[in-house]
């Protein structure tokens, strides 16, 4: 079987045993055998077996064997697919993909969002930061005539509004800088190592900040937000940020407080929303989207 199907017939068997929560082996193989993927080829145990040791090395999922509910299969771990890990997004995407392949007939009105390409360097970015080799590179600012060329230590990779970033720090300064790889030519890795900062984690570092704004000038602070209408809700269950909790409600909105950076990309997205959101502390930060929101007025009159 090739990769491809291989991985098919691994999010097939994790979505099936998640929806019904438990099977048998042999109904398992009933609703195997119905499925377009299995191209009327039944499952033996031995294969089904080697296919769940595969599904938890890649993807954490382990499923087991419950002899006090009748031999059923079930997710011991449930947790795992509900997680921010490649893993899961792995197999989010997989999954998405076998829905498309198993609807053929309409696929023409499954409409996606396009990813811009990332020009051929997230492989070459992710090998880098495997074998810990600085990555060299030329990279043109949008602002800039010519390029500039860059040697780095690459930490981590990220998906954000259809572009890929790589967080990448100066070996000399150890301040770290994003590059999107849409800007980046003449990619190569170095072969001088660097040792990566174990104490360093991609979450918690991108955290502090909305989206991929890297301002450490910008002090961490609570900010509550007031949302009103129907943005109260839009915002309980599509939170801005991780922090995000409800502190407080009245006629007509909610109050939710973040704790982060408030770059000017986090201001430039209330001030979208101005109509339906309002900061309501701290005060220096509301004034200074109402500058924001001056200056727009000015430019208009």
């Amino acid at each position: 079987m090739r990769h491809k199907d291989l991985f098919k017939t691994y999010i097939w068997l994790i979505e099936t045993i998640h929806r019904f929560g438990a099977l048998t082996l042999s109904e398992l193989g009933d609703l195997w055998l119905k499925s377009s993927i299995s191209e009327g080829v039944p499952m033996s145990r031995t294969s089904f077996n080697r296919h769940r040791e595969e599904i938890e090395d890649i993807f954490g999922i382990k499923i087991v064997c419950s002899r006090s509910i009748g031999n059923k299969y079930s997710i011991e771990n449930i947790s795992a697919m509900d997680s921010n890990s490649v893993e899961s997004w792995m197999a989010n995407t997989i999954s998405i993909n076998n829905i498309i392949a198993e609807n053929k007939s309409v696929k023409d009105r499954i409409l996606l969002e396009s990813i811009p390409s990332e020009g051929g360097n997230l492989q070459t970015a992710i090998v880098t930061m495997r074998k810990s080799n600085l990555l060299e590179f030329d990279y043109k600012k949008y602002y800039s005539a010519a390029s500039k060329h860059y040697v780095i230590e690459p930490y981590c990779v990220k998906l954000y509004h259809r572009r890929w970033y790589l967080l990448g720090r100066y070996p000399e300064t150890k301040d770290f800088r994003l590059f999107a790889f849409d800007r980046m030519s003449n990619v190569n890795i170095s072969t001088v190592k660097f040792k990566i900062d174990k104490a360093f984690d991609g979450s918690e570092y991108f955290n502090e900040c909305f989206g991929v704004a890297l301002n450490t000038s910008v002090p961490v602070q609570k900010i509550i937000i007031r949302a009103y209408i129907n943005e109260r809700y839009y915002l309980r269950d599509l939170p801005l940020h991780p922090t995000q909790r409800f502190v407080g409600e009245g006629d007509g909105y909610f109050d939710y407080e973040i704790t982060m950076r408030p770059t000017e990309d986090f201001l430039g997205y209330l001030l979208s929303r101005s109509n339906f959101v309002k900061i309501i502390s701290p005060k220096s930060l509301a004034n200074q989207l109402k500058q924001m929101a001056q200056s727009i007025v000015d430019r208009y009159n």
